[in-house]
């Protein structure tokens, strides 16, 4: 995830409407009332035209628009407002640091980022004054590049020498400068090129990261592995090499080249420059390089530069001049783990880049001073020649840093026989860790780790450890934080000015590097590499550079003192996780190490007000020094008087406020420019600790751009406290933020204590729309810019719109005790519009009418034997009496489906047979714009695409995929078909599974809607916007059932925050049930998803069918495997890429250990190399856990852990192992069966556990179905192969299977409603497997209700339940009054008004299928409902209580005489003693007639917490 997003989509929900859905409507007119209510927000209606992409003008009321979070926090204050949440989806492996820095995601430019507004940076020319450049980098390729710009003045120096540079449209300046460098040294080293050229590496790595061109597949050694460029990467670039090696290999930069090349880049035309170089502070007159950024910034070029690395002692930052843009390094949210495994099952995790790692075990382990030769005076840093080889050959070697360079320990050891490095930081060092490119395998961790190390070693005779490979982890948290070595303020020089003034990106940065030097820059390094991952605040200064040509691009007037305040005023000071951003040490840090904060791009371009800063400020500044006229004159070139009145430090216009030794009291001013629109800005301050802040005047008004307005702010002492404290200072109009940090260093005189203490029906979806518009637009400012920010504008059953706001409001919202997003707005009584108001609310938060503000964010695709198995048919024949046959094969049933489209030339999307299209159905086949079309029939009878949430989601679309309703990923086309297939002879996958395909319901109609979409990284994304369009969509079209084989990566933490639950509800409402997926991410209890009491929740679990072959060994052993002729020998390896050798491999199977890739790829690896065939051998990790059969390219089978040690002994049992690897079979009837998936969501339900979820569980294990052609089966890029049936597992596939049935009991009884239904199929579930014995799990032990729900469906019991629990609107309304939803929130989401009872009811109380009680104390009592849907009867209640449990009801007797009978009963529920440990026991309660058994388990929690 990245850190900021300034501007993205956003959905705006407001509820249902109040029109009837069957009333006319004008969707032009939803739409143009979208665009009024939105304008209002943005400004004007064209800026919502702009920005609105979607406007829902069915059922769902709302819409979808980019909004910055700003603006969509003030929506989202607004009265009637629902919900306002983001279009948002999550991400892959990238060079990362633009992505952390909100300029893109996975790879793709987010829409209105810096990047797309400053056309990357275009023609604006960065210098560099570094160690040169490598110029045949891919980094500084000119594809794609047009004319050099005319202002460029400047040379390619030696561009035709052996050694020098040649230039090109990107790469457009090269000049080297080493008179003062000859001069010191009197000769370069023989590494330096007498040229541009860089032999070291450094100003390779900085120019690229400023300003580097696109370059993918980007990685050094595997890692970091992604699409590389830099902050700019459309600028030219230029390099001026000022740093030369010496002969002990160290860079060195001489102030007269430093100045040297000033006075070039100034006259040669550059824009920026940027010097990733500095010493020591020291006065502005006494450094070339205070200078030479003084004269470039007089003539408007703006100069950054590193802080230097010499934290985190105070006081340590360089390059303070106020005109210098001094920049510190933090981390990024990516790390490369290397995990340490002790003997004494202690792991630590360190950082390593080490392309070498250790087989899987345990090794010796030894402190290098255990190891000192004998004329060694200290081996415990392991320096060179310190390790005796006889003591060390074989073992893991504990060094500890300091004394030489990191790798070099590594080397050491390496060259002394050792295996392993473990570096562990000394106390100086703390918890800063760096990702090295280590000779051996190696991991470095923090001291406070090291220790432990170091305790395990001594506590031992025989110390053991393992280095597991490293590897590259992205989102880490809390990121950023202040790197250890970055240089800290005070500022030395000029106590006034806060340095550094921002931090960004600085440790563990990709970027180009020379291939004229290793990666770790050491002598006996021979390795060479295109990039290289290098940390120091030498990189954190060219992403600034590359930000600062993004603004200087978008704002070419803007001076540089205006492009440095915007960056600074615009940076935040907290982290990925919401908490201030830390030091190294993990403790709260101060501007003192991060200046203003941390970068942030796409604020910067926005700043509303800049600190200014002309050339006589300077002037005044250096008077205030006590300069004179002779000392000033260098920096002026011209003569200058100071005034008679004395100038003060702290009244240079600096984006920061320092107050230097406050004694009592101070004032200072500052002058702020428009660079925005007109507005009011107010003032707030946190205040430091201990210090009174005075702002005066509290209030700005700007009307014009340019306009400056002065305010002081004055600061007093008021308790005893000295020393530094920091506070912060904000001028704010509502949209923009403009802070300032305040330093004040205090001395105080304590002084003792005072003294003193209605319309048309044609115009009504007009109205929401205008009244959207209206709200948005009251708080953005303007209709239009609610315009441009709306993407849905939800005007029918859904009340809302989606808008774009960013990340800060957000969470500004979110602190207001907001649920984050949805909002609702009263407008309409009897379709006349009564009085209207629309003015800012102060305190938002505390409105009636908020529902919940929530992020759009992206949902995941949950992913023929199966009806036999379920007990409609036997041997491909329908069995009499069957839900089949009664249930009419759910012939004309409309069954919706929300997935990645169809495929609707396959068979199973027939029409063969079926009549006329129902005459309810009021949808449409959409065609869509792609050459392949999409044509629909009497089956498909309907298909529309939903793709504006994922476009404006800032993906590209992947080439394959179909701007229409047609399906590029197999998913959707394998679920509708399982759901409601055509009956299809004779499928198979290459010959598996062979048999007779259809659907849960045959003869149903199918209407396709498809809202997931393939990016251009390769990832589906399903976004909330989209998904709820296709349910606004769907309800009006006339569907019956809706099937959503998706889900959000993780429980929702409402029911009305997420897309699914919000469109499953309007839907109920109308009589549609909807099936959904419970989650692919068992078996972590709490993982069920889709877990609203309306929806219909399916896990997944096995068929009794598997895929099987035998494994013969040369030693007659025979094993009957998973699946997957004959020859030579076996050996074990992981079988990654490039591990196996060709001679060795060709003509043999192979063993490969599973655990570090995927079976089948690993099988790609072996036939490249020439292997005919493989056995995948679960390591002890794996364990016996086979998972599902993969499609492997070449004759394979899979193994378990202990069945692969009879492998392995056999193979080392003889010179010349042979083995045979059977073909696969289908085999029928196995048992057990049904076996819960291990990765199927389990309960409890995380959002209420008082709600048993899921439902029910169904088959979703290896379900054959129909596939698209165009796609090979296992999705992987080297698979040539293409069929029509494919098998895929997930409760993606066991969804449909419960839709499929849902469809049927729809038929049969089409007067249930969606409640009753699912009771028919929850009651009538079984919970024994085929061999009549309690169903198990995964790892072969008894399953409970969180793993099932109320059991395995059962299709044909479900036809006739006898009786059921039904559970109308109005009743999940008194559940939602349970769970704390206000009247107004409630009527809000209805289009009703709504009053909850007088005597709130309990959540158990809610008439759900299942008993669930989360804690027992005492004695809990809770309510049923019984309906009577069969014959007249009496039932009596058996109850299998569960463990520790008493369990009563009353009556224990219901008799009932007519259909549709109601009779109410009572379960009491008490524990029979008290426990210390929580956990959850299980039982049931069955209500029989003799004929019908309808069951009901119960889930009761006992003990403590």
């Amino acid at each position: 995830m990245h850190v900021s997003c300034d501007e993205q989509s956003y959905i705006v929900y407001m509820g249902k409407h109040s029109h009837s859905s069957l009333e006319a409507v004008d969707h032009d007119l939803v739409r143009e009332s979208h665009y009024d209510f939105l304008g209002n927000f943005l400004g004007s209606k064209e800026k919502a035209r702009d920005s609105l992409f979607y406007s829902y003008t069915n059922h769902i009321n709302g819409f979808a628009a980019h909004l910055d979070e700003e603006e969509a926090a003030e929506i989202a204050k607004g009265p009637g407002v629902v919900s306002v949440f983001p279009n948002r989806r999550y991400s892959l492996h990238t060079t990362r640091t633009w992505q952390f820095l909100g300029l893109e995601e996975n790879g793709l430019t987010l829409p209105g980022s810096a990047w797309e507004k400053a056309t990357y940076g275009e023609d604006v020319i960065i210098a560099n004054l570094d160690t040169g450049v490598w110029p045949e980098s891919e980094s500084f390729n000119d594809e794609g590049f047009g004319p050099i710009p005319a202002k460029w003045k400047g040379v390619c120096q030696n561009s035709t020498d052996e050694n020098g540079v040649k230039c090109n449209k990107k790469l457009i300046g090269a000049r080297y400068f080493n008179k003062g460098y000859n001069s010191y040294y009197h000769h370069p080293d023989n590494r330096s090129f007498s040229s541009p050229r860089d032999n070291d590496g450094h100003g390779t790595h900085t120019l690229s990261t400023a300003a580097g061109s696109t370059v993918r597949n980007a990685s050094i050694f595997g890692f970091a592995d992604g699409t590389a460029k830099g902050g700019s990467p459309r600028a030219r670039v230029v390099a001026y090499k000022v740093c030369w090696s010496t002969s002990d290999g160290e860079g060195t930069c001489l102030d007269a080249d430093i100045l040297a090349a000033f006075d070039a880049a100034i006259g040669d035309g550059v824009d920026i420059i940027s010097a990733s170089l500095g010493g020591g502070p020291t006065d502005y007159i006494m450094e070339g390089l205070a200078i030479g950024s003084f004269h470039a910034v007089s003539s408007g070029i703006s100069v950054v530069a590193s802080a230097g690395n010499d934290g985190p002692m105070p006081s340590t930052v360089s390059n303070v001049a106020p005109w210098i843009f001094t920049i510190a390094a933090s981390t990024l949210d990516r790390d490369f783990p290397s995990y340490v495994s002790l003997g004494n099952n202690i792991t630590l995790t360190g950082q390593s880049i080490s392309a070498d790692f250790l087989s899987k075990g345990l090794y010796p382990l030894v402190a290098g001073q255990d190891l000192k030769i004998s004329n060694a005076t200290e081996a415990g840093m392991c320096l060179t020649d310190s390790l005796d080889p006889q003591k060390t050959k074989g073992k893991i070697v504990v060094c500890l840093r300091g004394g030489n360079a990191r790798v070099e320990k590594g080397y050491v050891v390496q060259k002394a026989g050792g295996i392993g490095m473990i570096l562990c930081n000394n106390d100086a060092s703390g918890n800063e860790l760096l990702a090295d490119a280590h000779v051996l395998p190696a991991s470095h961790l923090t001291a406070s780790d090291g220790k432990k190390v170091y305790d395990y070693i001594t506590s031992t005779k025989s110390p053991l450890a393992y280095i597991a490979p490293a590897f590259t982890k992205l989102n880490s948290k809390p990121s950023p934080v202040v790197a250890a070595f970055s240089s800290r303020g005070p500022n030395l020089v000029t106590e006034g000015i806060l340095k550094p003034d921002v931090t960004a990106p600085g440790v563990n940065i990709l970027a180009a590097y020379t291939e004229a030097s290793s990666p770790t820059d050491l002598a006996f390094d021979d390795r060479r590499v295109k990039f290289n991952v290098i940390s120091g605040t030498s990189m954190s200064c060219p992403h600034v550079s590359g930000i600062v040509g993004l603004v200087k691009k978008a704002h070419p007037d803007w001076s540089p003192a205006a492009i440095k305040s915007a960056i600074m005023t615009t940076a935040r000071r907290r982290d990925n996780m919401k908490e201030p951003i830390r030091d190294a040490d993990l403790e709260k840090a101060t501007p003192f190490a991060y200046g203003a904060g941390h970068v942030r791009p796409n604020r910067a371009l926005d700043p509303g007000l800049v600190y200014d800063i002309s050339i006589n400020d300077y002037v005044n500044f250096f008077c205030a020094l006590g300069y004179n006229s002779s000392m000033i004159y260098p920096f002026t070139g011209k003569e200058v008087s100071c005034s008679s009145q004395a100038a003060k430090v702290a009244d240079l216009n600096y984006p920061s406020i320092t107050f230097v030794n406050l004694n009592g009291e101070e004032t200072v001013s500052r002058t702020v420019k428009n660079v925005g629109t007109p507005g009011t800005y107010k003032v707030r301050v946190q205040y430091p600790p201990g210090v009174a802040v005075t702002v005066k005047p509290e209030s700005l008004n700007f009307e014009n751009i340019g306009e400056e307005k002065q305010f002081t702010v004055t600061a007093k002492v008021n308790n005893t406290s000295q020393g530094y404290v920091f506070g912060r200072l904000i001028w704010s109009d509502g949209k923009h933020n403009v802070r300032s940090p305040i330093v004040v260093k205090s001395y105080v005189v304590y002084l003792g204590a005072h003294s003193h203490p209605t319309t048309a029906a044609a115009d009504i979806q007009q109205i929401v729309t205008n009244s959207h518009h209206q709200l948005l637009g009251s708080i953005l400012g303007g209709v239009e810019k609610a315009r441009d920010s709306i993407i849905y504008s939800y005007t029918n059953h859904i009340n809302g719109f989606a808008v774009t706001l960013d990340e800060e409001e957000a969470t500004q919202l979110s602190s207001k005790n907001l649920f984050l997003s949805l909002l609702h707005l009263s407008l309409l009584h009897k379709h006349v519009i009564t009085s209207l108001s629309f003015s800012l609310l102060p305190d938002f938060a505390e409105h009636p009418d908020v529902v919940s503000v929530f992020p759009n964010k992206r949902r995941y695709l949950h992913t023929t034997h199966s009806w036999e198995f379920l007990g409609l048919e036997h041997e491909n024949k329908v069995l009499p009496n069957s839900l089949w046959e009664k249930g009419n094969y759910g012939e004309d049933v409309i069954v919706g489906h929300l997935d990645t489209g169809v495929w609707p030339e396959s068979k199973s999307f027939s029409d063969e047979g079926l009549g006329p299209v129902p005459t309810r159905w009021k949808g449409t086949c959409q065609n869509g714009s792609d050459a392949h079309g999409f044509t629909c029939n009497r089956k498909l009878i309907g298909a529309r695409y939903f793709e504006k949430g994922f476009i404006n989601g800032g993906l590209g679309m992947d080439p394959s995929e179909y701007n229409s309703p047609r399906d590029s990923n197999g998913h959707g086309t394998h679920t509708a078909a399982t759901a409601a297939g055509s009956f299809v002879p004779n499928a198979s996958i290459f010959g598996w599974a062979n048999g007779t395909a259809k659907g849960g319901s045959p003869r149903a109609r199918l209407a396709i809607y498809k809202a997931c979409w393939c990016s251009a990284d390769g990832e589906l994304y399903c976004f909330d916007a989209d998904v709820l369009a296709a349910f606004d969509a769907a309800i009006s079209d006339g569907v019956d059932v809706i099937t959503v084989s998706l889900g959000a990566a993780a429980p929702p933490s409402g029911y009305f925050s997420e897309a699914i639950a919000i469109g499953s509800f309007h839907a109920i409402s109308r009589g549609i049930t909807v099936v959904a997926s419970a989650g692919n991410d068992g078996p972590t209890l709490g993982s069920v998803v889709n877990v609203a009491p309306w929806l219909f929740s399916v896990a997944a679990s096995t068929l009794d069918r598997d895929f099987v072959s035998l494994l013969s060994l040369g030693n007659n052993r025979t094993f009957q495997v998973g699946i997957a002729t004959h020859t030579h020998a076996c050996f074990l390896d992981y079988c990654q890429h490039g591990s196996l050798d060709p001679k060795k491999v060709k003509g043999k199977i192979i063993a490969c250990l599973s655990g570090l890739g995927e079976g089948v790829r690993q099988g790609e690896v072996v036939k490249e190399a020439g292997g005919i065939g493989m056995i995948v051998c679960n390591d002890e990790s794996a364990g016996n856990e086979l998972g599902i059969p993969e499609l492997h390219v070449l004759p394979a089978t899979h193994l378990t852990a202990n069945h692969s040690k009879d492998v392995l002994a056999y193979i080392n049992s003889t010179k010349s192992p042979v083995a045979h690897v059977g073909h696969p079979i289908t085999k029928l009837h196995t048992t057990p069966s049904p076996v819960i998936a291990y990765s199927s969501s389990r309960g409890p339900n995380p959002v209420n556990p008082e709600i048993l979820k899921p439902d029910i569980t169904a088959p979703g294990v290896q379900i054959l179905a129909s596939y698209i052609p165009v796609k090979p089966p296992t999705d992987y890029e080297f698979d040539k192969r293409h069929v029509n049936f494919n098998l895929l597992s997930g409760t993606s596939m066991a969804c449909p299977h419960v839709s499929g049935i849902v469809a049927l009991l729809k038929n049969a009884h089409p007067d249930w409603s969606p409640a009753a239904i699912r009771s028919a199929i929850m009651t009538t579930a079984t919970q024994l497997s085929n061999l009549k014995k309690p169903i198990i799990n995964g790892v072969k032990l008894v399953a409970t209700p969180f793993d099932y729900g109320s059991g395995h469906l059962c299709p044909s019991r479900a036809l006739d339940p006898g009786l059921v629990y039904d559970i109308s609107v109005a009743d999940y309304f008194s559940f939602l009054c349970a769970i704390g939803y206000n009247n107004t929130n409630i009527a809000t989401v209805t289009g009703k008004s709504y009053s909850c009872p007088l005597r709130i009811p309990e959540v158990t109380d809610l008439n759900y299928p299942s008993i669930t009680i989360s804690n027992v104390e005492g004695t809990r009592t809770i309510s049923r409902t019984l309906k009577n849907v069969g014959k007249a009867g009496t039932y009596t209640a058996h109850i299998q209580s569960p463990p520790e449990i008493k369990v009563s009801v009353t009556p224990q007797s219901l008799k009932f005489e007519k259909v549709g009978e109601e009779k109410k009963f009572t379960v009491t529920v008490k524990a029979r003693k008290e426990r210390s440990d929580k956990r959850f026991v299980f039982g049931a309660l069955v209500w029989s007639d003799g004929v019908h058994h309808v069951r009901s388990p119960i889930s009761v929690g006992i003990g403590s917490s």
